[in-house]
């Protein structure tokens, strides 16, 4: 290839060369991000699977044991439920019921005690005052997403299961009650309602096809690029040819 027939120009050069430069730079950073999130994914799997574990007494750090199913023995207090709006597995509209249960061992839980339909008035019974035994799935609190609007307390309206806020509701000062929550399994409770065991994986894995997105775009960049140098340069070797008869 001579220069007459390649002839972008160096100021599109740079050009080029920056956003590529770019371009590859973003599909590295999301291709390292395939491997910790595969591996997240794959223990999170693995703590679902698993025997429920005592539930240890102190628990610093919740995230160390999210997703891992627990077990323990405890109270259900005597407080007014809190129902968190929510949709089923199967994408049903309702509401996840919150109550603390007193550990035998250690402070109260704030238990997800499972999903009631939107459309079932009053509350199911609990065994308020009696012991029972939880097996569930540890989550930590959790978090509004950018659409979701705040809870209000006062008016018991609830979209978020913030730990915090509902302890606060409950009457739970900040070290009698665990910083997480526990989501019962199916059959804790007797009935068919609540439902138990619904814990939901929302946690995406598209970094695989965000990285070929970035590459690909790099690799058009780079036959636009040369498209436009080769046409360039017949351009201008006409015109030289042209001039010089």
């Amino acid at each position: 290839m001579t220069t007459r027939s390649f002839n972008p120009g160096w100021p599109l050069t740079v050009a080029v060369s920056l956003a590529f430069i770019v371009l590859v730079s973003l599909g590295t950073w999301q291709a390292r991000k395939v491997g910790p999130k595969t591996a997240l994914l794959a223990q999170i799997e693995a703590g679902l699977k698993a025997e429920p574990i005592p539930l240890p007494v102190h628990l610093d750090d919740p995230s160390t044991l999210a997703y891992h199913r627990v077990r323990f023995t405890g109270t259900v207090l005597d407080r007014d439920p809190i129902k968190v709006f929510a949709t089923s597995l199967g994408g049903k509209s309702g509401y996840h019921i919150y109550l603390p249960v007193q550990k035998q061992h250690g402070m109260a839980v704030l238990v997800n005690f499972g999903w009631v339909p939107a459309h079932i008035e009053g509350m199911p019974s609990f065994p308020v005052g009696e012991q029972i035994e939880v097996t569930g799935v540890l989550l930590t609190s959790a978090m509004p997403g950018s659409m979701t609007p705040p809870n209000d307390a006062r008016a018991n309206q609830w979209f978020t299961a913030d730990v915090f806020e509902m302890a606060e509701a409950f009457g739970l000062r900040t070290k009698e009650f665990y910083h997480f929550r526990v989501a019962a399994d199916a059959g804790v409770l007797a009935g068919d309602l609540p439902v138990g065991g619904q814990v939901r994986v929302d946690i995406p894995n598209d970094h695989f096809q965000y990285a070929l997105t970035w590459y690909g775009l790099a690799l058009g960049l780079i036959g636009v690029y040369v498209a436009f140098g080769l046409k360039r340069g017949r351009e201008n070797a006409q015109n030289k040819h042209s001039r010089r008869q």
